[in-house]
């Protein structure tokens, strides 16, 4: 009985290491380092191009986390779908978004203090592990809001610079 004892406790840290290795591994995306693990709130928003409005369901990341794991580690982004990214005060036209991790090739739109779409860019898929050799993309013009779709939906759609963006929660 006392050798079944031992036998336990021994296997318990071993469990424990096993559990830790595969929440690390759950974390991981094939470039190395880890992703934190977040939850965004969804939302309608519509961009209103002239007279016509188009309907682009958004997960929501306000929060430093959010803003730091974006659509990184995800191998593909539904058709009508996008992340919008929210900031508390406005964001210098040097503050820039880039794609280390990211792997799906996206639009990225830049969304000023009155909701107007100031700058559309695409953003290419950076294959690097290294996230300083990855190019970063700037809105030319301070922003409280940018939104990621994929790559060529706003053409597709018509979506223009000076377009105006508004959210349904």
């Amino acid at each position: 009985m006392g050798r079944s004892t031992e036998v336990k406790e021994a296997v318990v840290p071993l469990w424990a290491l096993l559990l830790s290795l595969a929440l690390a591994a759950a974390c991981a995306t094939p470039g190395g380092g880890g992703v934190l693990t977040v939850t965004f709130d969804t939302a309608t928003a519509w961009l209103h191009q002239g007279s016509d409005s188009t309907r682009l369901i958004v997960e929501i990341a306000a929060s430093n986390d959010q803003h730091e794991v974006g659509l990184a580690g995800r191998t593909t982004l539904a058709p009508e779908s996008g992340m919008l990214f929210e900031f508390d005060r406005p964001r210098s036209a040097d503050d820039g978004f880039w794609m280390w991790r990211t792997q799906v090739p996206l639009d990225i739109a830049f969304v000023d203090e009155a909701g107007v779409i100031h700058n559309i860019q695409e953003m290419a898929v950076c294959e690097s592990d290294d996230q300083d050799a990855c190019p970063g993309y700037f809105a030319e013009a301070s922003y409280v809001a940018a939104i990621e779709t994929n790559r060529g939906w706003f053409a597709r759609k018509g979506i223009q610079v000076g377009a105006r963006v508004t959210v349904d929660r």
